[in-house]
């Protein structure tokens, strides 16, 4: 009777202590609806939300789009501040520029005991440049399951027909131009280009620029000076300039896909249309070309930077979408599908496409460290539009560089005062 009673007990302080213990979402059977900003639930659904809900069906996930009111904008800085006061989502979605500020009003969770105790996020196979990127005071707060990367992409089969060595990792733009003039000389009379740039000449220019962490105007400074008129800039205008007068370079559209062009360089969305264009001829990809005395990405790096809200009441339900969509498992089976829609893998557990093309190039460089304050003026659209009037004014031999610069530079200034006088300050 004694031992009976004993047993009785025990199990009661059992019951009792098992009630005390919190319920997880994954253990329990009633449903748990996490929040989430992003730009619509089709677009989550595709890119994350129907592979993760398939996984854990208890757990759904409700997207609050980004849009603005006529869905063509996404919003940023403060409107987009008053939308996640007003929504209160379970998980948060800072990015770069941003990131630092969230943490400093304490609005994310420390991840890195979640990540202690995970079975599938293991850091050291996932890419480090990205992971470090990504750290705010040496602590994790958010994981990005993809990153953007751009890369060179070249035609191996055009530069095995003639004989010339396949580009390689961080080569400068210099070196890329010269060989796009090499390709060009070789290819004679042929209807070959050596590099094909899909936007102008000018839009060249602004992305050599990014290798170089240049701004058209002082961003980090208030952002109310033009400053492409610089020792900076003028040989980046001159390097386009040369190897567009030697016939290097095509802006003809796709003209690598069609298979005309040895090279181009293009983000790790160009391997979508790769596959959708089903191209015969064999290709490859290094990294993107760089400034040698500092090679970085100019690609933006982490572009889906999940963190737990740290007033979110599903804390661990959102811990498991973090982990799922950061583990090898996911990042297999997007592999396996092949079009990149969010960027390459961060997880570097496959770094094949279709298990035959390298793409270990894509992961080679740190990403940018940009500032953007969406509170600023936007001229950009001016920008590339009179960028472009002028670089072709000095390609036809109707204005120096310099005179160019210095007419472009006015230009700019007094479109940007004009903006700024807009907004009242």
């Amino acid at each position: 009777m004694e031992l009976k009673r004993k047993l009785l007990t025990w199990t009661l302080i059992c019951s009792v202590l098992m009630l005390m213990l919190p319920v997880h979402a994954d253990a329990a059977s009633e449903k748990v609806t996490l929040k989430v900003l992003d730009y619509s639930q089709e677009d989550f659904n595709d890119r994350f939300g129907d592979a993760f809900t398939a996984k854990y069906p208890n757990i759904e996930i409700k997207v609050i789009p980004t849009l603005n009111e006529k869905k063509r904008v996404v919003l940023r800085g403060d409107e987009l501040r008053k939308l996640e006061d007003k929504e209160k989502p379970d998980l948060l979605l800072p990015d770069q520029d941003s990131l630092e500020k969230y943490v400093a009003e304490g609005r994310l969770v420390d991840l890195e005991p979640y990540i202690a105790q995970s079975k599938s996020i293991k850091l050291a196979n996932m890419n480090q440049n990205i992971v470090d990127s990504m750290k705010v005071k040496g602590k994790l707060y958010t994981l990005s399951p993809t990153f953007m990367t751009k890369g060179l992409f070249y035609n191996k089969t055009l530069f095995d027909k003639y004989k010339i060595k396949y580009p390689k990792n961080k080569m400068s733009w210099a070196e890329v131009m010269d060989l796009a003039a090499e390709f060009k000389n070789k290819a004679g009379s042929d209807k070959v280009e050596g590099f094909d740039y899909d936007h102008n000449l000018f839009s060249l220019a602004d992305t050599i620029s990014r290798s170089y962490n240049l701004t058209y105007r002082d961003v980090s400074k208030g952002g109310k000076n033009i400053t492409i008129n610089t020792k900076e800039w003028k040989p980046i205008f001159e390097m386009v300039l040369k190897a567009a007068k030697k016939n290097a370079i095509t802006t003809k559209k796709e003209a690598f896909l069609a298979g005309n062009a040895a090279m181009t360089v293009d983000d790790s969305f160009f391997l979508r249309s790769i596959k959708l264009q089903n191209i015969k001829f064999e290709w490859g990809v290094v990294s993107e070309p760089v400034n040698p005395a500092r090679p970085i990405s100019s690609a933006a790096g982490a572009n889906h930077m999940f963190g737990i809200s740290t007033e979110s009441k599903h804390a661990d339900a959102a811990w498991k979408f973090i982990e799922f969509v950061n583990s090898e498992e996911f990042a297999k089976g997007y592999l396996k599908d092949g079009e990149f829609m969010s960027g390459v893998p961060t997880n570097e557990c496959c770094k094949k496409w279709n298990n035959k093309v390298d793409l270990s190039g894509l992961y080679q460089l740190a990403p940018i460290k940009t500032i953007y304050d969406p509170n600023q003026p936007d001229i950009w659209q001016v920008y590339l539009k009179e960028g472009d009037a002028a670089f072709k004014s000095a390609l036809n031999g109707t204005q120096s560089l310099d005179s160019m610069l210095a007419g472009l530079h006015t230009k700019l200034q007094s479109e940007l005062d004009q903006a700024w006088a807009k907004k009242g300050k």
